[in-house]
């Protein structure tokens, strides 16, 4: 009676549904471990036993359960050995694949189409192993059984977890004799699309299996294709991947779909933008031979092909760009700006350099403003780029005092970036600002209501430069703007007393050494046992003079600066006396690195001079030379300013201006001073310690 209740209960709650066989989902029970065997070593025997062992489960099942409805017996005939599955969802058939299984595989195949169709956990089908693993002859055992039990259609466009088909998981491994196989077989694969978007050959091409792609490119089915076979993710086609992946791809789509070079991507970009970032001549060539209006289509960010070659230094893509369609030159982008705009802002000066020397007549556009009356030069002064400012400077072409509509001249922009902080007198804003006004360029009328505004002092105090009062009132009338304030008061003291602490460690050492060179002489003393013992072996040689000279030299001033140097860093001390004592510092520890230098000279001089003279000459040079070679390479951006300014002005205005404007004068009085004077003003310290070691040391050797 219960038996006969539950038959009924079933009856009644399923007499509806009717599922076909094929569709019934296997059940997820361990795979038999002799199957398993069977995949492995390929033995016809084990496979036979398990179908004989199989066909007995069934015939045991109909004649023991008295159920009949269709859903029993799918459901036993999945739970059969052939359905039973490993812990990642597959069944025999997914992993029978060398040559000795492909007689198992038909076997298996030839049982029922479920197993054609039966899914892993990723949903992927005998079909996309096939495929994967590049097993050709599987994939053509498959397909034949699937025609023989009229499901081919199914099999081949089934779909896993990635909603890709067997012809995806071919391209994706570049197994192309497999996807020849499948477009034979159905040529509707290759407009199919994955979850991605993307069709077999934008997978291909993305992936580098070019086999694949070109096995594709070549088909009969593919001189008709439609466009969804090219398509890609966010609007893009095959054919903008493969303008930087492959020039022999991108011929081929172009001569069998030539419009896709017009079409564009979710942003903007046709295959020649990316063809420009990428660099290669011959693409682009081959690009705008096909359609030359893509070079004059702009991105969502209004930016065109020569702008994106500009930006990333492709000066070959900009002159082929230019050759084929020199409008573009003209092109602005959305902020106004032409390509030469682009590559500064970037620091691409050598394409700049090299695109000017071939096209002069392009030098019109350095003084082209954009949206915001910027000129190259005023772009280049915002970033700080000293290479690009001395090119734009040393064209005459260049006009450097053309107005911003902020009312900015590149000066007033240059001196707008001036750290009034503790600073190095060759950082690239101060060589920037000298550099243009060593050149008598002007500042605009509004500078001293820009220039003069608050800087936080190290002190927590304001500058000399105050605001108006109504200035004043507005920022005690904002809380953040004071805490603001403050922080950036925190940080500038912070700087200032950090930078002599590094310093100070430098002077202590260079004391260390020549006090304990002092008692550690060249040549030793003279020994107990002869006339004038324990006295100096060399004490009557110049060159021993010149050493205790330079060396007490040496030591008195690296004493000096260690001092400044604690001054310098402590915060009690206000902040003008800390800079000045620094810089009063920082030349008297250059003149203590010249005395060590000497004194280590002359000492090898007065050891070596009677054995080895040419030896102890040449390192006396060498080390002699060491600190003026270290203060001229410090100084390097000297040479480029000097160059600059004697092609406009005149090299005679290098050694000393003749006339600043004076207001720029009193803004920029620290780094407004000539090159000439610079070169003399760092030089002069070492020069006049150089002339003391050696003049002083002749008043005593004359009295002997």
């Amino acid at each position: 009676m219960v038996k006969e209740s539950m038959t009924s209960k079933i009856a009644l709650t399923d007499s509806d549904l009717e599922v076909p066989q094929s569709e019934v989902q296997p059940l997820c029970i361990a795979m038999n471990p002799k199957l398993l065997e069977t995949r492995r070593s390929g033995d016809q025997g084990v496979l036979d036993e398990s179908l004989r062992q199989e066909d007995f489960c069934l015939g045991a099942s109909v004649s023991e359960i008295a159920i009949t409805i269709s859903e029993d017996v799918a459901i036993q005939n999945d739970t059969s050995c052939l359905h039973k599955i490993t812990q990642e969802g597959n069944i025999a058939l997914h992993r029978l694949g060398s040559q000795r299984n492909l007689e198992l595989a038909g076997e298996i195949c030839h049982k029922g189409e479920s197993l054609l169709m039966a899914p892993n956990m990723r949903l992927d089908t005998p079909l996309h192993y096939a495929a994967r693993d590049g097993d050709d002859k599987k994939v053509s055992i498959i397909i034949q059984s699937a025609k023989e039990g009229r499901t081919e259609a199914r099999v081949l466009t089934a779909r896993n977890k990635n909603e890709g088909t067997a012809l995806h998981e071919a391209a994706k491994y570049n197994n192309e004799r497999v996807a020849e196989i499948l477009l034979e077989a159905d040529d509707g694969l290759a407009s199919m699309l994955n979850d991605d978007g993307m069709s077999p050959l934008y997978l291909a091409i993305v992936t580098g299996s070019f086999n694949v792609a070109k096995v594709l490119l070549q088909s009969s089915f593919w001189m008709n294709a439609s466009l969804e076979s090219y398509t890609g993710p966010n609007g893009k086609t095959a054919l903008h991947v493969a303008v930087h992946l492959s020039r022999e791809i991108t011929e081929e789509i172009l001569k069998r779909k030539p419009m896709l070079a017009k079409c564009i991507d979710s942003s903007g970009r046709a295959p020649l933008h990316y063809a420009a970032i990428d660099g290669d001549r011959d693409t682009v060539k081959l690009l705008l031979e096909y359609d030359p209006c893509t070079a004059y289509r702009s991105d969502t960010n209004g930016l065109f092909p020569i702008h994106m070659a500009a930006s990333m230094g492709n000066f070959h893509i900009v002159d082929q760009i230019l050759q084929q369609c020199f409008e573009t030159s003209k092109l602005l982008d959305k902020e106004g700006k032409n390509f030469l705009h682009v590559a500064v802002q970037r620091r691409r000066l050598d394409m700049v350099k090299k695109i000017i020397s071939l096209r002069p007549s392009l030098k019109e556009l350095l003084n082209d403003q954009d949206n915001q009356g910027n000129t190259p030069l005023h772009t280049a002064v915002e970033n700080s780029d000293q290479r690009s400012v001395h090119f734009l400077l040393r064209d005459e072409t260049v006009l450097f005092n053309i107005v911003n509509r902020d009312g900015f001249t590149p000066l007033d922009l240059a001196c707008e970036k001036m750290d009034e902080g503790l600073h190095f007198w060759m950082n690239a804003e101060y060589c920037i600002a000298s550099c243009l006004a060593l050149i008598k360029a002007h500042s605009s009328p509004r500078e001293l209501h820009d220039w003069k505004r608050v800087v936080p002092s190290s002190d927590g105090n304001e500058d000399k430069t105050k605001p108006s009062s109504d200035d004043k009132v507005k920022e005690n009338s904002s809380s953040g703007e004071e805490i603001e304030m403050k922080k950036m008061q925190d940080e500038e003291l912070k700087k200032e007393l950090d930078i002599p602490k590094n310093w100070v460690v430098a002077a202590v050492l260079i004391a260390t050494v020549t006090f304990a060179a002092g008692f550690t002489v060249p040549g030793g003393y003279i020994a107990d046992d002869h006339p004038g013992r324990g006295t100096i072996v060399l004490a009557k040689e110049y060159a021993f003079k010149v050493f205790l000279v330079s060396d007490a030299w040496a030591f008195v001033w690296s004493m000096l600066a260690t001092t400044w140097f604690m001054y310098a860093g402590t915060s009690t001390v206000d902040k003008h006396t800390r800079r000045r004592v620094f810089f009063l510092a920082w030349q008297c520890l250059w003149v203590a690195f010249s005395g060590m230098s000497t004194a280590f000279a002359m000492g090898i001089y007065a050891t070596l001079a009677h054995s080895s003279a040419s030896i102890s000459i040449l390192l006396c040079i060498i080390v002699l030379t060491t600190p003026p070679l270290a203060t001229v390479v410090s100084e390097h951006n000297l040479l480029s300013m000097s160059r600059t300014v004697g092609i406009r002005q005149g090299y005679r205005h290098c050694i000393w201006p003749t006339t600043i404007h004076p207001q720029v004068g009193k803004v920029l009085r620290p780094a407004l001073q000539p090159v000439g004077a610079r070169v003399i003003y760092s030089l002069l310290p070492m020069l006049v310690a150089y002339a003391i070691f050696f003049l002083f040391p002749l008043l005593f050797v004359s009295k002997n």
